[in-house]
């Protein structure tokens, strides 16, 4: 019964002064064989002592500057009212950049295809009309491929077109992109 004072255990805890002072042991300190001395003596300090490199204590540095930078924005943030809100203000610039250069690919893309699709949709229509004839691949890519997805490939185009202008509407209406001399 581990709850009795008799024994001594009493709920997990051995006593204090049943125990062999052998019996307490160093932590081991796990080292590579294969490290150099320099390095074997910098783990010894991390491992035992918790000592860390001028590196890593820049490292913690940098990172509490992140921190505290992010916590004076979204400090900022809160207090402002509903109409002073700028979204792009909260979203880091990298990523206003790429969302941005998607959009343009996008665009650029599906608008280039769109041109091509219409070719081809003409070439098979003008031989059509002539009685010429077209290969017979080049016939059955058209008529297969291209001619079933020209509607939904407008509307992928007019997609990214649509998003492309809400989106720099959005960021020319931004506070953050307004010019103010100070």
């Amino acid at each position: 019964n581990p709850t009795s004072f008799n024994d001594q255990e009493i709920g997990g805890l051995s006593s204090i002064e049943s125990t062999n002072p052998a019996s307490f042991s160093r932590p081991q300190i796990e080292l590579d064989p294969n490290l150099s001395t320099d390095e074997r003596n910098k783990e010894i300090l991390k491992q035992k002592y918790g000592l860390r490199s001028f590196e890593e204590q820049q490292g913690d540095i940098k990172a509490a500057e992140k921190i505290a930078e992010n916590r004076k924005r979204m400090q900022k943030i809160k207090q402002m009212k509903d109409e002073e809100f700028d979204i792009f203000m909260v979203i880091p610039p990298p990523l206003i950049k790429g969302i941005d250069f998607f959009l343009k690919a996008g665009l650029t893309i599906t608008t280039i295809l769109f041109i091509l699709a219409g070719v081809g949709i003409t070439a098979e229509a003008w031989a059509v009309a002539t009685g010429n004839t077209l290969p017979e691949n080049v016939d059955t890519f058209i008529v297969n491929v291209i001619e079933p997805n020209f509607t939904p490939g407008l509307f992928v185009l007019l997609g990214f077109s649509v998003s492309l202008g809400i989106f720099a509407t959005a960021q020319l209406g931004s506070g953050s992109s307004t010019y103010k001399e100070q």
